[in-house]
């Protein structure tokens, strides 16, 4: 399996605003099976070292958010260069080749933009980038929870998209890759 879903929490919506959480998971789209997982929070004092951002209407919706999503936060905190080194190393042991995104323009570039401004490299090829939300608009579907799943919590929200991605495929006429 060579397939990374990957899913960001952030302080806001385009690249360049600081992350609060990285969530990924191995996945084959053909059959839908969940492989090892990576979770990493990012201690918010390390973002503004790298000119990483917090957007004022972001924070106020984070305000809202629930509080099973807020405590998603409190564990595992590492500086934002440590935690996209770790990210990175963990992708290259995975063998991965595919990172999907719940959107082209969203988990991808934002992670990117914050991996050169640490100065690490990305680990994938522009042309390997996927996105999750036209394969699931295609396929007319949601991300699909398991029992227990927080939203808005990183690594639950990309194992979410991973099966709803899979079960796209499992009906498509067509081939990931």
């Amino acid at each position: 399996m060579n397939h990374i879903m990957l899913d960001l929490e952030t302080w806001g919506e385009a690249p360049g605003c600081a992350i609060r959480s990285i969530g990924a998971v191995v996945f084959d789209p053909r059959t839908g099976k969940l492989g090892e997982e990576f979770y990493a929070n990012i201690e918010d004092r390390s973002c503004p070292d790298f000119g990483l951002i917090r957007e004022p209407e972001t924070e106020q919706w984070w305000l809202d958010q629930s509080i099973d999503a807020q405590a998603a936060f409190a564990t595992d905190r590492r500086d934002i260069d440590v935690a996209l080194t770790d990210f990175r190393m963990w992708f290259i042991r995975q063998h991965g080749k595919f990172v999907w995104g719940h959107g082209a323009s969203f988990d991808p570039p934002i992670i990117e933009h914050a991996m050169a401004a640490c100065g690490i490299e990305v680990p994938w090829n522009f042309w390997d980038v996927r996105c999750c939300r036209t394969v699931l608009a295609l396929g007319n579907r949601k991300p699909q929870r398991a029992g227990g799943d927080v939203r808005h919590r990183a690594l639950d929200d990309a194992k979410a998209q991973a099966r709803a991605v899979a079960a796209v495929f499992r009906t498509a006429t067509f081939e990931p890759n």
